[in-house]
């Protein structure tokens, strides 16, 4: 078939769209980049921007920590001690406490030893440099600023804020915390990107292929309508855009199918009746080379005997008479030949309508077994109607018995001398079969339809002399059996041919 030219371009695009071509392959490059560019990203944050976000958080709770003290302190320290060291505890910060004359009230529990003594240590305010904006603090009540060491990095977070009475609270936290949970953090991501980044791979493995098994079973699904293969379905259940394009394809695929199936039946069809037109013409030709031959001799006998008589090429009235049945008889033979064809033409179109009785079947074989009694015993031949019942047949009379007259003729012409023929019937439950047996030559595959046309002659040498039929005969019983809405037909048997007619029961 044309489809072996899809071939070499499908083989060609198999091979096109393996490995790193591959849209699971893309889709999984496309999951794993997208997690690297997250990672890398959270990297950067954290580089970037995590210490402005930590100062910003903890400032946030160093203004919260202020506010709450100043809203509970009412310059007496000591009934706030607990709950600075409370404060203390909590947030992780250094509070201290000063008079508007910067006497410390109160210094962070961080200052003393686990044995609760004191160290000895100068004015907090005093031991650090300090630099804040007084501007600020006189608008807002409280600034921010950085206590830094003597080496002169940044110690402290602080906050220095205004009490209720003009005392002083400075909170501070140390930044040294900042320091070691920026290096852990970032190894934790670090850490953590590298494994979400593993994880990621995994799943987008395991889910590009389950999102393109659909995309590519209907791949497989297009290629096989490209080599008009049909028996592949889309099976997915998925209920979105890819499931109606699965279901598009089944459709396209179905229409495609019956489209291709009625266009090979049409094309079947049309081929049949190319060939039947074929045959038509050849047998149109057939038939008139036959019937020219078949004409042609009684016609020359005709007139050859005729001019011999008139010019009285023989004065013996004898051969006179001699002359005058030769042509008597050629003219009857091409009067039956005629006859035929009429008989044959109407009944093929219709002209002659069955004029259907009931009768019976035995009565038909004994009418045509006698009629062609002289035939029979001239050959010596056998006829055995034991076999034919007294079923009803229902049907016309003349043209049936024509027919079984043409079979019973047709088998004395092929039965040989002392044969033996056959008729029998049998009948089923809507059906009654005739058939005529003789004893002979079977027939070859090839010559049991060809010997229903007209004119055609199983023996091709037979003459007029040896009596050869005309070929009319058994196209004449199967006009017949049409008409009657019934059928005809020949098997070979044992030890010769069986011909037999099928007539419809009687309604």
């Amino acid at each position: 078939m044309k489809t072996h030219a899809f071939r070499p371009q499908q083989e060609e695009n198999g091979k096109r769209y393996r490995g790193i071509h591959t849209l699971k392959f893309r889709f999984f490059s496309c999951v794993a980049l997208t997690a690297a560019i997250y990672i890398v990203v959270i990297i950067l944050l954290n580089l970037l921007f995590f210490q402005r976000y930590y100062l910003v958080e903890k400032k946030q709770n160093l203004t919260k920590v202020y506010q709450h003290i100043n809203a509970c302190y009412t310059g007496d320290v000591t009934v706030l001690e607990d709950e600075l060291k409370h404060l203390e505890k909590n947030n992780n910060i250094r509070i201290s406490i000063l008079n508007q004359y910067d006497q410390t009230l109160y210094d962070t529990i961080y200052q003393h030893d686990r044995n609760g003594r004191n160290f000895v240590m100068e004015d907090p305010l005093r031991q650090t440099i300090y630099v804040y904006n007084s501007e600020e603090l006189e608008k807002k009540g409280y600034t921010f600023s950085s206590l830094q060491d003597s080496d002169g990095q940044v110690a402290y977070i602080a906050l220095l804020g205004k009490l209720q009475n003009e005392d002083t609270v400075l909170l501070r936290i140390p930044t040294t915390a900042l320091k070691e949970e920026r290096s852990v953090n970032l190894a934790f991501l670090i850490i953590s990107g590298f494994a979400a980044l593993f994880a990621c791979l995994i799943a987008g493995f395991f889910i590009g292929g389950k999102f393109t098994r659909p995309i590519t079973e209907m791949t497989q699904l297009a290629r096989a309508i490209t080599r008009l293969d049909f028996s592949k379905k889309y099976t997915g259940t998925y209920h979105d855009e890819l499931g109606e394009l699965g279901d598009s394809l089944n459709k396209m695929s179905k229409d495609l199918e019956s489209s291709i199936h009625e266009l090979q039946q049409m094309n079947e069809q049309l081929q049949r009746e190319i060939e039947e037109k074929q045959r038509i013409d050849d047998m149109r030709k057939e038939f008139i080379i036959n019937i020219s031959h078949d004409l042609k001799t009684p016609i020359a006998l005709i007139q050859g005997y005729a001019e011999g008589l008139r010019v009285g090429i023989s004065d013996s009235e004898e051969a006179k008479n001699e002359y005058c049945d030769i042509i008597i008889d050629e003219a009857k033979r091409m009067n039956h030949l005629v006859r035929q064809l009429l008989d044959l033409s109407k009944i093929e179109l219709g002209n002659t309508v069955p004029n259907k009785t009931e009768f019976d079947a035995y009565e038909l074989a004994e009418a045509v077994v006698e009629k062609t009694q002289v035939m029979w015993q001239e050959k010596q031949l056998h006829v055995d109607v034991s076999g034919v019942g007294n079923e009803m047949l229902y049907a016309d009379y003349d043209m049936l018995e024509r027919a079984v007259m043409n079979y019973m003729t047709n088998a004395i012409d092929h039965t040989p001398t002392g044969g033996h023929i056959r008729i029998q019937t049998a009948e089923d439950a809507k059906h009654i079969v005739l058939t005529v047996e003789n004893e002979g030559s079977q027939l070859a595959k090839e010559e049991m339809d060809k010997i229903w046309d007209k004119f055609y002659k199983l023996d091709k040498s037979r003459t007029r002399v040896s009596g050869g039929g005309s070929g009319i005969g058994l196209s004449i019983v199967r006009a017949i059996m049409h008409a009657h809405n019934g059928g005809c037909g020949v098997r070979n048997v044992e030890q010769g041919v069986a011909f037999y007619l099928t007539l419809p029961k009687h309604p």
